[in-house]
């Protein structure tokens, strides 16, 4: 498989994995940095040429940016936390949920050894990539079942999930919300983990796939064979989990002992948090768009059925079995 990096005028780059297909069928489809969770993220790639697709893979730093990229053109579509397009939405943005790959929310609130409870966070500071991502409002609902209110701590942008756990090693932050494979190493470093989002969010979903309805209307036959790469590249990923971690460390490029993949891929098993078939999840999408309203991150609620297309997903399993 042949990768290339190019950048982006949305400050993304891309990681193009290469194909046979023709050029019109190419789709550029966002992604958060790739960590130990690569493996499952990026194993549609091996699977799109099956469906005639070209797929470049963008990784951005931040969940805050992919949004902008959709919407200025440069990508096709982008799975990451869906509190960036509710967030679109809520102002009018032409977006549409297509498919929620990862909606088990696997992430933990992480914090300098000497905090052991939320709690302790009062007075302190937690680490977000930027206001109305998922680190920012995760945290502010963790604090809250923790018990404190956010009004409590200051909130300090700190970069991408990597980043933002070096962060609170460093001590350059008190605490940080990101995704829960750094627990290995965190129990080395000192760390504690002070709130789970299953626990403490348990409606707050990770990953969902977003598009435009200006993509949906031009590329809606590509869209369908994106989505059906996607469903087969996450069931592989689940039956072959020796597979998906050696690919992680090689997508992200981590030391061959690091067992971040593992952990991650574990966790996923335990929470059943992938699914293949990528359902959406109208009421839990709902929750998010009213505990954004409550955070104060949109200005009024709606109903997000709206901004859900079941159309290609449907047509995409349609697909599959036909294949």
């Amino acid at each position: 498989m042949k990768h290339i990096l190019v950048s982006l005028a949305a400050g993304a780059v891309v990681l193009a994995s290469i194909s046979t297909a023709h050029a019109a069928d190419t789709w550029r489809h966002g992604v958060v940095e790739a960590k130990g969770d690569a493996g499952i993220q990026f194993m549609p790639s091996k699977f799109a040429s099956k469906f005639d697709i070209e797929l470049e893979t963008v990784e951005f730093a931040s969940s805050t940016v992919p949004v902008k990229a959709l919407l200025a053109g440069e990508i096709d579509s982008y799975a990451t936390t869906p509190l960036t397009a509710i967030a679109a939405m809520a102002e009018g943005a032409g977006l549409k949920f297509v498919g929620c790959n990862w909606p088990g929310m696997t992430y933990d609130l992480y914090a300098k050894g000497d905090i052991k409870t939320i709690k302790d966070l009062k007075g302190r500071t937690v680490g977000i990539s930027g206001p109305g991502g998922a680190p920012d409002l995760f945290a502010r609902e963790a604090l809250r079942w923790g018990g404190i209110d956010p009004s409590e701590v200051t909130f300090a942008n700190a970069g991408g999930g990597g980043d933002r756990f070096r962060a609170v090693v460093a001590g350059v932050v008190d605490s940080t919300a990101t995704s829960s494979e750094f627990e290995p190493e965190a129990a080395q470093r000192g760390v504690n983990v002070i709130a789970r989002a299953p626990e403490a969010t348990p409606n707050l979903l990770r990953i969902c796939i977003v598009t435009s309805d200006k993509v949906i209307a031009e590329k809606h036959d590509q869209l369908v064979r994106f989505l059906a790469a996607q469903m087969v590249g996450h069931k592989h990923a689940l039956e072959n989990p020796k597979e998906t971690a050696d690919y992680a460390r090689e997508v992200a490029k981590l030391a061959p002992d690091d067992k971040t993949p593992e952990f991650i891929f574990d966790e996923v098993v335990k929470y059943d948090a992938v699914k293949p078939d990528l359902p959406i999840m109208a009421d839990k999408l709902q929750w998010n768009v009213d505990m954004m309203h409550r955070n104060g991150r949109i200005k009024a609620a709606y109903d997000i059925k709206k901004f859900i297309d079941d159309g290609p997903r449907q047509a995409a399993l349609k697909l599959i079995a036909t294949n």
